[in-house]
């Protein structure tokens, strides 16, 4: 029971805090996955988050969405080379003989960040966007673009909390609630 009255005090608090203070929730800019790359890593971001929308997009325009992807491999092959040859040199110089199970581990990581299904809607559109955007660009310009386009792609995952409250489905707020009528104090369930 001591969880249970702890779980609902904290939630007490997470409410009070994102009620109590819409300025700093408006504010709040998390540290994203893209955040302090080279140009040449941003280009492997943006390579990443791209393929997840041509594996996850699925909707009418899914056809287009994969074909705009493939083109941007197949288009780009040299600017993609020097960008995943530059984040193997990275993990290399960073990691030594384990580098390849550390960026296995990392672009699983980024892989799921960019398929968070709560996000999926709004990350869609964006990556459609880029996706027709790319195949305009100069491959000497793609790792410039990358960076430019970057912050796009991760927000849809970086809404304030108050947008993230509002989207979530019905058990935040019940949980808040719920937790209005628990006493934040001592009980005796905590002896």
């Amino acid at each position: 029971m001591r969880i249970v009255h702890t779980l609902l005090s904290a939630g007490l608090a997470a409410g009070a805090l994102v009620a109590g203070a819409p300025a700093a929730a408006e504010t709040f800019k998390p540290a994203v996955v893209s955040a302090n790359l080279s140009p040449l890593e941003s280009l492997w971001h943006l390579r990443a988050a791209l393929n997840v929308a041509a594996l996850g997009c699925r909707d009418a325009d899914e056809v287009t969405t994969i074909a705009e992807y493939n083109a941007l491999i197949h288009g780009q092959t040299a600017a993609l080379a020097a960008a995943g040859a530059a984040v193997d040199a990275h993990y290399k110089a960073q990691y030594g003989a384990s580098w390849q199970s550390a960026l296995d581990r990392d672009m699983t990581r980024l892989y799921n960040y960019y398929a968070q299904p709560a996000a999926q809607a709004e990350f869609c559109a964006t990556a459609k966007t880029v996706l027709a955007q790319v195949a305009s660009v100069d491959p000497a310009n793609l790792a410039d673009f990358a960076v430019a386009e970057m912050p796009a792609l991760d927000a849809p995952f970086w809404s304030p909390p108050q947008d993230q409250l509002a989207a979530a489905d019905p058990a935040p707020a019940a949980v808040l609630a719920i937790s209005a009528a628990v006493p934040v104090g001592p009980s005796g369930l905590n002896r």
